[in-house]
């Protein structure tokens, strides 16, 4: 069994070149990626007892052998025995290593609207055995300058858009970090979401995160740095996506996400 969960700290400095390695296009519509590219992702799959029917309804980054973490609205209306973590798989309903949820931590200040302090940690019921195509994803040291204008990169299996269909194999998505003021005007009519200083908002022309992408790994200089918190549309250009900032968090997750003691 492996437990290891680890802060790396990091300069951002970064250069036109450094998007040449990330697909481009997004999510909703994006290109195909290899899981053994982003091996840190999980789907979270969930199931519906009417019609009987498994779906990927959020996705999440695997920090340690024992631990996801993701959106705390993922478990907004959901019954955690029908949810399922699968990791290791470029595809969300195949493949891969599949485990239960032993306990889900939100965070303690977690409210659902306006959505602020989205993030969860979430403790696995059995291990995930670490491979070339499962394994951690770095965290950020608390407090880092996360510049404006950066590329970062998501990737998950959420909706093609609004109306679907959801897509099966995994997609990836390059957007670029948008001043906080500038979201903050934005989003300042919008009493469903709370622009601070704890979130990361970003966007790219015709590229954005999509239903089924909440909880997805925003990364950046081969850290953490956000999770899919809330969208408005699927790619808006007027919108940009919000992600929960990881650096703001680093002290509680390290607090919360411990190995089962039994």
């Amino acid at each position: 069994m492996v437990f290891k969960i680890v802060l790396v700290a990091v300069c951002f400095t970064f250069a036109v070149s450094a998007t040449s390695e990330i697909a481009q296009p997004r999510i909703a519509g994006g290109t195909p990626v290899p899981v053994e590219q982003y091996p840190y992702v999980s789907a979270f799959v969930y199931y519906y007892p009417r019609p009987d029917l498994w779906v990927q309804r959020c996705a999440g980054t695997i920090v340690s052998s024992w631990h996801v973490i993701t959106s705390a609205f993922c478990f907004t209306g959901a019954t955690l025995p029908n949810y399922r973590i699968r990791g290791g798989s470029t595809y969300s309903m195949n493949g891969g290593q599949v485990v239960s949820i032993r306990e889900v931590v939100k965070h303690p200040e977690f409210v659902e609207t306006p959505r602020k302090n989205d993030i969860a940690v979430v403790i696995l019921q059995e291990v995930f055995r670490l491979s070339g195509s499962l394994n951690i994803m770095y965290l950020p040291p608390k407090n880092i300058d996360i510049p404006n204008g950066i590329p970062a990169t998501v990737v998950s299996w959420g909706f093609e858009s609004e109306q679907g269909p959801i897509h099966n194999s995994l997609m990836a998505i390059t957007l670029t970090t948008v001043p906080l003021e500038q979201c903050q005007q934005i989003y300042a009519d919008d009493a469903d979401i709370k622009i601070n200083e704890a979130v990361i908002c970003a966007n790219a022309a015709n590229s954005g995160v999509c239903s089924g992408d909440m909880g997805a790994p925003l990364v950046s200089g081969g850290v953490l740095i956000g999770v899919a918190s809330n969208h408005k549309g699927c790619g808006s250009q007027n919108y940009p996506d919000v992600f929960t900032r990881i650096d703001a968090y680093v002290d509680w997750i390290m607090e919360v996400a411990v190995a089962p003691s039994s």
